[in-house]
């Protein structure tokens, strides 16, 4: 009766990431595929958004109910995304015909993620999720914005023991975009629940603070929709920058599977 989403490390990637990921779309078009993956009748906006009229929904909620089952356990580069797994995210869509208006939207970006990381020899791991700032891929400024829930973000190594969550536990989150605020609630029968509220049309952050390095109009001008599964972030590429860790990997299920590189979250 549940639904178990895994994916190892070394397998199909999509051509923009070099992450696999097992994953359910929102697709609001149902079965009509007459309306067109990208079109405005299959993905929600802002209030904000130029053209709010035209879009099948303003906002939208997505709740979930899950366990992390596995996640990666060996990497050559512990960067902050190795040994971590999104199971929840709001994505912008990317659209070169945006992108060439120069207003700052089509970019793709993530106005949030939400993340489940625990280090192979913590007893606990850490829930915490990030907003992107909506900027280009080669700004340099595009970075993740990452906010606690329980245990640590990525940033901080020690073992939340604990304050974390351990693998196999159960935890909830809702994501509630009304108008153009993305309100979250995350949930456990054994922690305290954790509230946020961010305007997803502004600079300011889930703080109250101006983020002058971020797109002063956020997402306004963006189309978006849900994803929830496994998107594993434990990539095997050894490159330079944050997000390539080296993850071992043969692509052979059953060796990934023995050999502990893959991630499993399992949804109710």
């Amino acid at each position: 009766g549940d639904l178990v989403f895994t994916s190892p490390n070394k397998a199909v990637t999509t051509q923009t990431s070099s992450n696999t990921r097992s994953e359910l779309r929102q697709m609001i078009r149902g079965l009509d595929t007459s309306i067109d993956t990208k079109s405005y009748g299959n993905n929600f906006a802002l209030a904000a958004h130029r053209d709010a009229a035209y879009f099948d929904q303003i906002g939208g909620r997505l709740d979930a109910t899950l366990k992390v089952n596995h996640v990666t356990i060996n990497a050559k580069h512990p960067k902050k995304p190795a040994y971590s797994v999104v199971v929840g995210q709001i994505h912008a869509g990317k659209d070169k015909d945006l992108i060439s208006e120069g207003n700052g939207f089509g970019y793709g970006n993530e106005p949030i993620k939400i993340y489940y990381k625990k280090w192979p020899n913590h007893d606990t791991g850490s829930v915490f999720w990030t907003y992107e700032r909506n900027l280009a891929k080669e700004d340099p400024n595009r970075t993740d914005i990452a906010y606690p829930v329980w245990g640590n973000t990525w940033e901080n190594p020690n073992d939340p023991i604990t304050a974390g969550i351990s693998l196999g536990e159960e935890f909830s989150y809702t994501i509630d975009v009304k108008g153009n605020v993305m309100h979250l609630t995350f949930s456990s029968a054994t922690r305290k629940t954790v509230t946020y509220e961010i305007n997803l049309t502004d600079n300011v952050d889930a703080y109250g603070k101006v983020d002058p390095k971020d797109n002063p109009n956020g997402y306004a001008g963006d189309w978006h929709h849900f994803k929830a599964g496994a998107y594993n972030q434990c990539s095997t590429q050894d490159s330079e920058g944050m997000w390539y860790a080296a993850c071992a990997g043969t692509g052979d299920w059953q060796t990934d599977k023995a050999n502990g590189d893959y991630t499993s979250v399992t949804f109710f």
